[in-house]
């Protein structure tokens, strides 16, 4: 998992040949002014879905992991929290649903606070539980790109 501010985001696109095509997508679009929707950037490599929700409590939804993609989260407008844990520390709640890419685990997660222009990145090996209330709950405007490995 990798978390920065996002004006260190180019500072990262030597880790995937992909990160640059998202750089270039984040200097010519507006996130803010984006609606809620998914909207593909290289095809199915790579897509962003512009999400808005209110935070929950951590008991309402369990952690997930990906497969073949990797997740860069964004906070656009709010805060909340996002819990992570390594893969290995998990064990299966939900099995892996390949039409979805997605798995469903519990495991002891730690969380960071996540706010406007923080981004989280996270690797197939990173359990990454999102939308958690900080304290309070919180209208997010998020974007969550989809990296295809």
């Amino acid at each position: 998992m990798i978390v920065d501010d996002l004006k260190n985001f180019e500072k990262y696109i030597n880790l995937n040949k992909k990160f640059e095509i998202i750089s270039n997508f984040l200097k010519n679009n507006d996130l803010k002014n984006m609606k809620q929707g998914s909207y593909e950037i290289d095809g199915r490599d790579i897509y962003v879905n512009i999400d808005e929700y209110k935070t929950k409590d951590m008991t309402a939804s369990v952690p997930e992991a990906h497969r073949n993609y990797l997740d860069i989260q964004i906070v656009i407008n709010g805060h909340e929290k996002i819990g992570y844990a390594n893969l290995e520390t998990a064990t299966t709640v939900t099995p892996y649903d390949e039409n979805r890419d997605i798995e469903f685990l519990s495991a002891e997660c730690e969380y960071i606070k996540a706010f406007d222009g923080r981004f989280f990145i996270f690797f197939p090996q990173d359990l990454h539980h999102p939308c958690i209330t900080d304290g309070e709950q919180s209208d997010i405007k998020k974007a969550v790109f989809k990296v295809k490995l």
